[in-house]
């Protein structure tokens, strides 16, 4: 019974490890605050999550720095997501907190996303996505941003 129970336990771990994903990539976000000036950021993101056939489950974390546009901050995001296999896509939704870093004043919040991503070869993801900040009143309540990012997967 012992030896059941180990090699269970072994094969269970065993088809964890061989389901994770780790991954880094880049994204190109446009940024729209429902009050104020809009914006152009480039994110370097990175991440790990757990693939269990049809559902992943992971987190990433993220830093965005400033391209273009009329304002003049950086972005940092920390986020859980889920997401679900269907024919060629994968569809994300994900949650967490949001901090914007201005020159001599920081805003915070947290955000909720929607995205698709595909592959484009074994080793490469193309994903689309929208997220939405939701912030304190120190600069605007909501920013929207849209994304698309090319992702390199371990």
């Amino acid at each position: 019974m012992k030896r059941i129970i180990t090699l269970i336990a072994a094969a269970t771990f065993g088809s964890a490890v061989a389901a994770q994903e780790a991954y880094v990539g880049a994204g190109v976000d446009y940024h729209f605050p429902h009050s104020g000036d809009a914006q152009t950021v480039t994110s370097a993101i990175a991440g790990l999550g757990f693939d269990t056939g049809l559902f992943g489950i992971g987190a990433e974390a993220e830093y965005g720095f400033r391209i273009a546009g009329d304002n003049d901050y950086d972005t940092a995001r920390v986020r859980g997501w889920v997401s679900y296999d269907w024919a060629d896509y994968t569809f994300r939704f994900s949650g967490g907190v949001t901090e914007y870093y201005f020159d001599d004043d920081n805003a915070g919040g947290y955000s909720a996303g929607l995205g698709a991503e595909r592959d484009i070869s074994d080793n490469l993801t193309l994903r689309g996505e929208f997220i939405r900040d939701f912030m304190d009143d120190t600069f605007t309540q909501a920013i929207t941003t849209t994304r698309v990012g090319l992702f390199y997967n371990f």
